[in-house]
């Protein structure tokens, strides 16, 4: 590579280019010609208003630092990658681009940087376990120094040829065995503040005691800041729980060994099956634990989808594993804090997990119904529903596991009928048809549907039947259709009656058992066929009494559709309903007309 030699004009350590150009004259000290130094015009724009130099902001540059230096900071992940690019250089670059010459002196000052910077990195792991700020970066700088290591190792195992000594270096094994020294050297050192140590009564009891404490309080550092420094795949929580456990057990069976007076014993056997296993059931280390695995059957959900893949068919229903799998983790949960600690309100706390679970359920769904031009999205979709359909049935079946508010807030998330709510509402609800394009429009609808479970799919013709109805109601009271005469109202009635008889078959031979829908629209027609006022009276009490939220304004644009009647005959009608509403308070019918709305 060329590089730019400079000479010393001044016989100090100052140097200054070979060749001086001046900016304002027309030659070159070389003599030769050249034009005026301008600014190019992209610069020189609002060069008048910008007088004052300083206003303007000079970007600083990156501070490169050596090797030394950037180990001497703790930088360990960019010292190992420092090494990285000096061992390509050495041994032959693993990328295509030109091998350069080595020499037996770099080798041995790279063997020994190596040395230097595994040394800093088993120093940071050593510290795991008294982090303060600093240490904590260093870290999470070591931790990414040893991924770099691990990566490396991969890249050389797949070429061929001479490889350094070192390789493969097996950063991550050596990390899990220095963490397991870390361990076990803590248990053997673990030791009671003295005024507690005063209240046991042998040095027994004071050595298993020391141990357990060490060992919760460990273990919550861990769950509280040196799982941050770690990516999830490495498991630290679980790793450090595991050695933990041995290193305890293993001092516990020592114990056993010697003989024992029956108080040592008696508090031995205490810690064994009672004190032990709820340090182990800490809801700290618990509610970690089941956060990390249900978030991670979440994200391979979701990393499934953006692929394309599509759910699994199983009896022509497209399946999900992901209720099942975290239902399995947080029964798990609830079933070992509740053997363990033998309190429901402590299991209640991890109810909470649950609902933030839901949540991020409920987003993940509304990214599939934004990204439905995706193939797999409608499939996706109908797995989901089956899962929403398991959460809630989980939910309901635990209640008692539930604090009140967590459960009613985790119900509203996996309401079914809200989750239909986005998907039920087609198309054609919001174009003017005729109501033959609109029942063509229903049974395409009903077909596309197939493969859901069961119920769910039940449940969702359900809810698409109840839209329906209420959207056809919504339009019969907005439109401005003027009922002049008795003949009139009689084809409406007819026209009305047979629409929902219509609806009604179509929807229950696809599966909607929502048969009662039916029921309002018959009764509509018959208000709009009768002409004695107080057969209208009658029917509009029925009605009201049927599904008791018919509303004053509801009643009206039904009424008004009868053109013929009087304003007073619509003000006795109206305050016989209101005296009927003041005398009964019932509400137990059907909320139907609580969702006919926007149509005045």
């Amino acid at each position: 590579m060329r590089t730019l030699r400079t000479r010393n004009t001044s016989g100090t350590g100052s140097t200054k280019p070979e060749t001086l150009v001046e900016h304002s004259g027309k030659t070159t000290s070389a003599g030769r010609n050249s034009k005026p130094f301008t600014l190019p015009p992209i610069l020189r724009r609002n060069s008048k208003s910008n007088t004052n130099t300083s206003s303007l902001i000079a970007t600083p540059l990156t501070e490169l630092l050596t090797f030394e230096q950037n180990l001497e900071r703790n930088r360990l992940s960019a010292a190992g990658q420092q090494l990285i690019d000096r061992e390509e250089h050495l041994y032959g670059r693993i990328s295509e681009e030109e091998i350069q010459p080595t020499t037996k002196r770099e080798k041995e000052q790279l063997t020994r940087d190596r040395k230097g910077l595994l040394s800093h990195i088993d120093l940071a792991v050593k510290s795991s376990l008294s982090l303060d700020e600093d240490r904590l970066e260093a870290l999470k700088s070591a931790v990414k120094a040893i991924l770099q290591e691990e990566e490396q190792d991969r890249r050389w195992l797949k070429q061929e040829g001479k490889q350094p000594s070192w390789r493969p270096s097996e950063c991550r094994r050596h990390h899990d065995t220095v963490i397991q020294s870390l361990v076990e050297e803590c248990m053997v050192n673990a030791e009671l503040p003295p005024k507690e140590s005063n209240k046991l009564r042998s040095s027994l009891q004071r050595n298993i005691c020391g141990k357990g404490r060490r060992l919760q309080e460990d273990l919550l550092r861990v769950v509280k800041d040196v799982k941050c420094c770690y990516p999830e795949d490495m498991d630290i929580c679980n790793l450090y729980g595991k050695l933990y456990h041995q290193a305890f057990s293993a001092g516990m069976r020592k114990v056993a060994e010697y003989g024992l007076c029956m108080v040592d014993c008696a508090y031995l056997l205490y810690w064994v099956n009672v004190a032990y296993p709820e340090i182990l059931q800490n809801l700290e280390l618990t509610k970690t634990e089941l956060q990390t695995l249900i978030n991670k059957v979440l994200n391979v959900e979701e990393q499934a989808w953006r692929e394309g893949s599509v759910p699994e068919l199983r009896d022509n229903c497209y399946f999900s594993p992901l209720a099942i799998d975290v239902i399995q983790f947080v029964n798990a949960a609830f079933e070992s804090v509740k053997t363990v600690l033998g309190d429901t309100s402590k299991v209640q706390m991890i109810a909470c997990l649950l609902k933030d679970f839901l949540n991020s359920c409920k987003k993940f769904q509304e990214k599939v119904l934004k990204g439905s031009n995706k193939r797999n999205s409608r499939t996706v979709i109908m797995a989901n529903l089956s899962c929403v359909e398991q959460f809630r049935d989980y939910i309901v079946k635990k209640a008692d596991l539930f604090p009140v508010d967590i459960k009613e807030c985790c119900l509203s998330i996996v309401d079914l009928k809200s989750q239909y709510s986005s998907l039920g509402t087609p198309i054609w609800l919001e174009k003017k048809q005729v109501f033959e394009k609109l029942l063509e429009g229903i049974y395409k609808h009903t077909q596309d549907v197939r493969g859901l479970t069961d119920s769910c799919h039940q449940e969702l013709l359900g809810q698409l039947h109840l839209e329906v109805t209420v959207e056809y109601v919504r339009r019969l009271l907005k439109r401005k259709i003027k009922l002049r005469d008795k003949e009139m109202q009689e084809q409406a009635a007819r026209s009305v009656c047979e629409d929902g008889q219509r609806l009604n078959k179509l929807f229950t031979e696809a599966g909607s058992r929502e048969e009662w829908l039916s029921d309002i629209l018959a009764r509509i027609a018959e208000v709009l066929k009768l002409q004695d006022i107080s057969s209208i009276q009658l029917e509009i009490v029925t009605l009201s009494q049927a599904y008791p939220y018919l509303s004053d304004v509801q009643m009206t644009a039904l009424l008004s559709l009868k053109s013929n009647l009087s304003t007073s005959a619509v003000k006795r009608i109206k305050k016989t309903l209101l005296d009927i509403q003041d005398t009964t308070s019932s509400q137990d019918g059907p909320s139907f007309f609580s969702k006919v709305l926007g149509f005045h």
